[in-house]
């Protein structure tokens, strides 16, 4: 007997994504008894205007909005009439994106975690009593984040992101037709070892044209260099599809379009001359696209990395465009960088820029009308003028746009449990009145009225953490990882700014750079070196976690709660220019009191702490800002419970389905093949839980023993090792320091970088450069980065040994960037050996190619190898 699957409101929340399934012999049920069921009819609806995928989707007869709940894995429905939830079903794991086909009688619903899509048969989609069933869960691929269908309402696509296929199943039937392979397409040529990563899609309203973003860019094809603002190019995949065909030869990739650098509107002093220089980014972390009129719009991250690495120039949010959809040659249309529209707010507004862009949505299909993007992680709604071009701009002029807070705890309407924290999809109603805002952390719906710019009602739709339990304290990291701004408690006496204290007027959050926790495929040139933003769920054991890795790819930190440093420093203003005071004394501090987490040790939040360092104090556990959450009934510590988030919370990537998993998946044979190669040539550096042997041994702070630093010699200077604990003559920073026990030397200091002597695949590795901390006595214009021994000492050589988990969507490699497939990484014969340490034992092409499949599929389902000891 069928039955609807409505959750009650009691369900208990799930921050942490366990791959956790239906159960068998509940699905089993279901598919007897639907699997063969057809709709009654033929189509007869269709929609009116091109679809793209979203994790928020409106019915054809605009009665409905649905809505996915990734932490609750279920797909709430809400009557637009009323805006209240009349539905809460049950989907699979980590449902990411939605799509509805015309007629209304069924949902398709993407589940990244879990690698299915769940069907959902609607049985009274129009009268008073709605009810729907699960027909289905359907294996479509790894990590299939997003989801559309057919304006014709004939078929549906999903992006399979870790297997890099786009699954096309007939709407009709329910079944798959086939899988279209992006892999091994002109969209990922010249290098089909590069994984695409499928993500954003449309559809054409003419159901002949398919696109698809590319998730993370990679260096451009001529003069491609990693760590410089114009090195890398987005890119978007043309197919052609025909939704009558039922055979996959009718759905063919047929046109790479790759999108360059364009110039930011900002400028920093990037030589040291003193001259403010232009900066350029390259777009990145591409989610979504749409499509109005004859314009696709992709809302993204985009990446600046030359140093210096400043907070107001590192990340903008870029729309991009492409330009001549459905008809002439298709072309890059430049972008447009919202936050140069956030430089003179409205007046009686707070100055925020927009960060973190992830979709968009527009009032009308032609003509003159307003087209609002999601920021993100400045939980804001941002509104452009567009024309009857398809030309969009600010709305006052060139520095000023209008923006609607959703998270606002001085307006009722958006405070407390109406606040909407990081929204990430986007509909309006076709009469262009409402919009309906998904906000994926505080799991509700915001709706705004288009005609006032103004929130008039919050709709509830994933379950409230119980007060004082984990998944509270998990709710309150995932706040502080994906928010740029933080909204913190206000004790009597304050003086001190108890908002934006994340980063400076909410340019960035941690998730601009570590998407989902994982990475933005980034190499920033920080003040060590180039490094690549490092994959999060490789920091704690998935199996343990209480087992952690050392931090960093220099082994400078041994803590989460270290990277305070870097909402400081990197997304905060930096030091002040005079100190205060930070604690009740004579003590001083350079840290600025209104910005970061951490407070002076004495607990006066308006005294900032007196130090910031990874070694000289452990930083877990210390006075710091706190945060009520909504119902709770104790305060909760912000930079605790945004290293549990990291800790508990950041799951592993799925690898890519085997052939036992799904047809054309990996072959076990060489996937097996693989496995036991790995083990002769790998598993010395790449073992346990963390497929590192870079494992915390000790409490923090770590011992002196292990401390080192390296110090670039003036001439006549002694060698050995020493750390500064003063400036440096002429105002150059003490040394950095590391721990040294964690450092690896498998030849990659400058690897891939001309001239340097270790060439490598494209030579599209970031030059070896950094802050001045390096050199002793003497400023210079050029330095050197960590990973080198400068002193004599025999230390300092080499780099922290990286987690191999999820390792296949975390591209590039290497903490330079190197590498852009894992086929490079095991080709180069210097890192397999230790740097000749080791004998080779992947001395063939074929020995190497089942160990680069295998490296591919490592998750956190993948057996570990012993430690050693």
């Amino acid at each position: 007997m069928l039955r609807s699957m409505t959750i009650p409101n009691t369900q208990i929340s799930r921050w942490r994504y366990s791959h956790a399934r239906l159960s068998g012999m509940f699905l089993a049920a279901l598919v007897m008894a639907l699997a063969f069921m057809a709709v009654p009819g033929a189509l007869a609806a269709v929609f009116t205007q091109p679809q793209n995928s979203s994790p928020i989707a409106l019915s054809a007869d605009q009665r409905f909005v649905w809505v996915v709940n990734p932490r609750d894995d279920t797909v709430s429905v809400i009557r637009t009439a009323n805006n209240t939830v009349i539905a809460t079903l049950a989907t699979g794991d980590e449902p990411r994106s939605v799509a509805l086909d015309p007629n209304n009688n069924f949902a398709f619903v993407a589940n990244a975690a879990g690698n299915t899509v769940t069907v959902i048969r609607i049985i009274n989609p129009s009268g008073a009593n709605f009810s729907a069933v699960i027909e289905r869960n359907i294996v479509t691929g790894a990590e299939p984040w997003d989801i559309v269908i057919s304006p014709n309402g004939q078929r549906v696509f999903v992006s399979n992101s870790a297997q890099d296929t786009i699954t096309v199943i007939n709407a009709i039937t329910r079944k798959i037709i086939g899988q279209i392979n992006l892999r091994n397409s002109v969209c990922n040529a010249p290098n089909p070892q590069r994984r695409f990563q499928p993500r954003g899609m449309a559809i054409i309203l003419a159901n002949t044209q398919l696109y698809v973003t590319r998730f993370l860019s990679f260096t451009k094809a001529a003069g491609g260099r990693q760590g410089i603002d114009g090195g890398k190019e987005g890119a978007v995949c043309r197919i052609a599809i025909d939704t009558a065909s039922n055979v996959i030869g009718g759905y063919v990739p047929q046109q790479l379009i790759t999108f360059a650098a364009q110039p930011t509107g900002f400028a920093v002093d990037s030589t040291g001359d003193g001259n403010a220089d232009q900066t350029a980014a390259f777009p990145n972390q591409m989610q979504s696209l749409v499509i109005r009129g004859n314009r696709g719009f992709m809302p993204n991250i985009a990446a600046s990395p030359t140093s210096p690495l400043v907070f107001n120039n590192d990340t903008q949010a870029f729309v991009t465009f492409l330009n001549n959809i459905g008809s002439g040659v298709l072309t890059d249309g430049g972008a447009l960088n919202l936050h140069l529209g956030a430089r003179n707010p409205e007046a009686g507004k707070t100055k925020l820029f927009f960060a973190s862009p992830w979709a968009i949505a527009f009032t009308n299909q032609a003509g003159n009308g307003s087209a609002y993007v999601v920021s993100a992680a400045s939980d804001l709604l941002v509104k452009l003028a567009v024309n009857a071009a398809d030309a969009v701009n600010f709305t006052v002029d060139a520095d000023t746009t209008r923006y609607i807070d959703l998270n606002d705890p001085a307006n009722a309407a958006t405070s407390g449990a109406n606040a909407g924290k990081n929204p990430v999809g986007i509909i309006i109603t076709l009469d262009g009145t409402r919009a309906y805002v998904a906000n994926n952390v505080s799991g509700n719906v915001s709706v705004v009225n288009t005609s006032t710019d103004a929130v008039i009602k919050t709709i509830p739709t994933a379950n409230r953490p119980a007060s004082g339990s984990v998944d509270e304290e998990l709710s309150v990291g995932a706040e502080m990882f994906f928010s740029s701004r933080g909204n913190f408690n206000h004790p009597a006496g304050t003086t001190v700014s108890t908002v934006q204290r994340l980063s400076s007027e909410g340019w960035q959050g941690c998730s601009s750079c570590h998407f989902n926790g994982w990475t933005d495929g980034v190499v920033w040139q920080f003040g060590s070196g180039p490094r690549k933003s490092v994959n999060l769920a490789g920091s704690f054991n998935p199996k343990n976690p209480n087992l952690q890795k050392i931090l960093n790819y220099s082994a400078i930190f041994d803590e989460v709660e270290d990277f305070e440093a870097n909402v400081r420093n990197v997304s905060g203003p930096g030091a002040l220019a005079a100190a205060v005071a930070c604690e009740t004394g004579t003590t001083t501090s350079t840290f600025d009191p209104n910005h970061g987490l951490l407070i002076g040790d004495n607990g006066d939040i308006n005294s900032p702490p007196c130090v910031v360092n990874a070694f000289a104090k452990a930083n877990a556990n210390r006075k710091q800002v706190t945060v009520d959450p909504v119902g709770a009934t104790a305060k909760v510590n912000a930079l605790t419970a945004l290293k549990k988030w990291v800790q508990l919370a950041v799951r592993t990537p799925n690898g890519p389905l085997n052939s036992s998993e799904i047809a054309g998946g990996v072959p076990l044979a060489t996937l097996n093949a693989g496995r036991s190669l790995f083990a002769s040539q790998c598993s010395g550096c790449h073992n346990g839980g963390l497929f590192s042997a870079s494992v915390k041994d000790f409490v923090s702070p770590p011992p002196g023993n292990l401390i080192a630093c390296e110090v670039n010699l003036a001439a006549g200077a002694p060698p050995g090792s020493f750390c500064l604990t003063a400036p440096l003559p002429g105002g150059d920073p003490v040394s950095t320091q590391y721990l040294n026990k964690f450092l690896e030397d498998v030849g990659s200091f400058n690897l891939g970088v001309p001239g340097q002597g270790n060439n490598i695949a494209n030579n599209v590795g970031a030059a070896e450069k950094a802050a001045a901390a390096l050199v002793l006595g003497v400023s210079q214009a050029k330095k050197d980065a960590l990973g080198r021994d400068y002193n004599g000492d025999g230390r300092g050589i080499g780099y922290n040994v990286p987690s191999l988990l999820g390792i296949s969507l975390v591209q590039p490699y290497m903490h330079n960037g190197a590498c852009e497939t894992l086929a490079c990484v095991v080709g180069d014969v210097e890192h397999r050996t230790g740097n000749g340490r080791f004998p080779d034992f992947l001395n063939t092409a074929s020995k190497r190619a089942q160990v680069t499949t295998f490296l591919e599929t490592i998750d956190d389902k993948t057996a570990t190898f012993a430690s050693i000891p």
